[in-house]
């Protein structure tokens, strides 16, 4: 009897394009003018210059939405590598992931569509109508962040610590992914806090580097074949290590 293992190989190849996505975040938000970068500290001149110069953070809105779809692959696929004997928690912080990442694509899909409309018609404006426009709020789904990579950093961390525990993937793997979930707190507190500059630090070592190999790694390690005994296929952990 063949085995199906379009779980492994389709959330292996979901993993790496999700690592790309991250990869061309992280570089697009390094190369924002000031002005665009987040927390952005006047929404004057974050207006002017998204008008002036629109390509790289739509760029970057649109990769973080198209990487937050391929997660939903990935998510289930590198869950259940570590979900033998740990149901409760895989279960609970798999649907915290599912809830960031949805969180994730319908915010950049929303930004991607009203901010560039908001800048022409900031850029458009008299100087009343820029100011209502300027007090109309951030139009972010979540500010702060606390879904869009809180509760997906929790997901990788328990992950991450699983895999160490149950030696179920390499263990470098699994202290990269704890390292990886640190880069996600970052940006959190990078919001909450109004610091930029731990935002850069999350983008460049976590966004462009860490995030990516985590994911690459393991899409790669999902996408072997899966060995098969005795008409059945051996437990998924044992192949990845193996």
């Amino acid at each position: 009897m063949t085995t199906d293992n379009s779980l492994s190989k389709v959330g292996g190849i979901c993993s790496i394009l999700l690592a790309i996505s991250y990869i061309v975040v992280g570089v697009t938000y390094l190369l924002l003018p000031a002005a665009q970068q987040q927390p952005p500290g006047d929404p004057a001149q974050f207006l002017t210059s998204f008008s002036e110069n629109p390509t790289p953070l739509s760029v970057e809105y649109l990769a973080f939405a198209l990487g937050a779809v391929f997660a939903f692959a990935a998510i289930p696929a590198i869950s259940e590598l570590v979900r033998s004997g740990n149901e409760g928690w895989v279960r609970w912080m798999s649907g915290l992931a599912y809830l960031g990442f949805a969180v994730t694509a319908l915010n950049f899909f929303r930004l991607l569509a009203l901010v560039p409309a908001q800048a022409d018609a900031y850029a458009a404006a008299d100087s009343e109508t820029k100011l209502v426009i300027v007090n109309s709020g951030n139009l972010g789904l979540d500010p702060q962040g606390w879904l869009l990579f809180g509760s997906v950093g929790l997901w990788v961390l328990v992950v991450s610590w699983l895999a160490l525990r149950k030696a179920a993937l390499p263990k470098l793997w699994a202290v990269l992914g704890i390292a990886v979930a640190i880069a996600y707190g970052l940006v959190v507190a990078g919001y909450v806090l109004e610091v930029g500059g731990l935002i850069t630090i999350a983008a460049g070592l976590g966004g462009i580097i860490l995030g990516p190999i985590w994911y690459i790694w393991v899409g790669v390690l999902m996408y072997r074949p899966q060995a098969q005994a005795g008409g059945e296929a051996a437990p998924q952990a044992a192949t990845l290590t193996g």
